[in-house]
């Protein structure tokens, strides 16, 4: 949805107009289609007869993208309607009308190419996008059309110079298509641009709905363990402050600051509390075994830690340790190494759920290590090169050899 396409069609527009026309005319099976043709002479009557009743969107798969490149390239063509001021109203006809969806959204991308060649078309992409959105949720094919644009779409806004409540909208109507076909994971990840776009200040409520919306489902997605990600938000943040969060702050509170065992004390105190969240205890309790397994390698990092240890701290059998610190591993919060005969991990290297003012502090402790380290270590390496250049200098002085006539 990046690159601009040119359609090319042969003939005059006039003979663009008479066969376009002439195949709705059959799509809507006209006693006399000569006669309907003979009527409809411009390029404003073909866009009209082809949204009529969405004839055009239920044409067959296999003409659908060739029809609507050619209407598109017949308004392009003319000189009585602009592509870009009826691009809304035929992407909603595409969308609502078309049986294909996997054609209809390579006509609605092939539109949204063709009007980025239009100067002041921010407007209308934006529709053609909300568009594919509504298709795509219709006929499933979220996952493979839409999902892989929301990480873009802040850029996008950009390029369309949308108004802020028009970005907030359009998010909007993501995150509900992505919630409805049960996409969480994805759902989440346009919750986080989404509160990375909405004002928490003017828009505080919808803000707060989503925020809370983002925490709960971080505590229940296995897959998703980048807690920094949505705690460093400033929006979250800000309405973290203003206690606007209300339970969902507490519960993002417990997730940045305790460990298994206090989670654990946590949940049993605040269990109904939790219940009316809607987070899944088992899953949430998981999380929280990870992000303490990944706690305890950032404060023995570059040092083994014993089974016994990070079993101690997620309270399981040290036999299931090693399944738990492949998770961890997997799911890339710690890099490292185990040895299954001295029973130990290796941290090598960590992700923090939080990265504030302690971790800050602890990045400085461990810098002065190694500095401490690289200043014993000077001496050691200036001795070793002079002991070098002396074993030089003794052997060239044992090869010299002296020729005498």
């Amino acid at each position: 949805m990046t690159t601009s396409n040119m359609i090319f069609i042969e003939g005059k527009p006039s003979a663009q107009i008479e066969e376009l026309a002439r195949f709705i005319g059959e799509l809507k099976q006209v006693e006399k289609v000569d006669e309907y043709v003979s009527q409809t002479k411009s390029a404003r009557d073909v866009v009209k007869e082809s949204m009529s009743g969405g004839v055009l969107a239920k044409a067959p798969e296999d003409n659908l993208e060739a029809v609507y490149n050619q209407l598109f390239g017949i308004v392009t063509d003319s000189e009585d309607v602009q592509l870009s001021a009826i691009a809304e109203e035929i992407a909603q006809n595409v969308a609502a009308n078309t049986e294909s969806g996997a054609g209809g959204l390579r006509v609605l991308n092939n539109l949204f190419n063709v009007l980025v060649s239009e100067k002041d078309s921010g407007s209308a992409r934006a529709a053609v996008f909300e568009a594919m959105v509504a298709l795509a949720a219709r006929t499933k094919l979220l996952a493979m059309s839409i999902v892989p644009l929301v990480g873009r779409l802040p850029a996008m806004f950009g390029e369309w110079e949308l108004a802020a409540s028009k970005r907030v909208c359009i998010l909007m109507e993501v995150r509900q298509a992505l919630d409805a076909a049960q996409l969480s994971s994805e759902a989440y990840e346009a919750e986080l641009v989404l509160l990375d776009v909405i004002d928490a200040q003017s828009d505080a409520e919808r803000a707060a709905e989503v925020a809370a919306s983002a925490i709960v489902r971080f505590a229940n997605l296995s897959a998703v363990c980048d807690l920094d990600a949505l705690a460093s938000l400033g929006s979250v943040q800000e309405l973290s402050k203003s206690g606007r969060l209300g339970d969902s702050g507490a519960l993002l509170n417990a997730l940045l600051s305790s460990d298994f065992k206090q989670w654990r004390e946590f949940a049993a105190a605040n269990s109904s509390m939790l219940q009316r969240l809607g987070v899944d205890a088992d899953k949430a309790s998981d999380k929280m075994r990870l992000l303490t397994v990944a706690s305890v390698a950032a404060e023995n990092l570059g040092n083994d830690v014993p089974f016994s240890t990070v079993a101690q701290a997620i309270e399981v059998d040290e036999d299931e340790v090693e399944v738990w610190v492949i998770d961890v591993i997997r799911a890339g919060l710690i890099q490292g190494k185990m040895n299954q005969v001295s029973r130990t991990v290796l941290p090598t290297r960590t992700t923090y759920r939080q990265f504030g003012a302690e971790q800050w502090k602890t990045l400085g402790e461990q810098l002065d290590k190694w500095k401490q380290s690289l200043e014993q270590l000077q001496p050691v390496i200036t001795n070793a090169k002079l002991v070098a250049q002396q074993q030089a200098m003794q052997m060239a002085g044992q090869a010299r050899v002296t020729i005498k006539d």
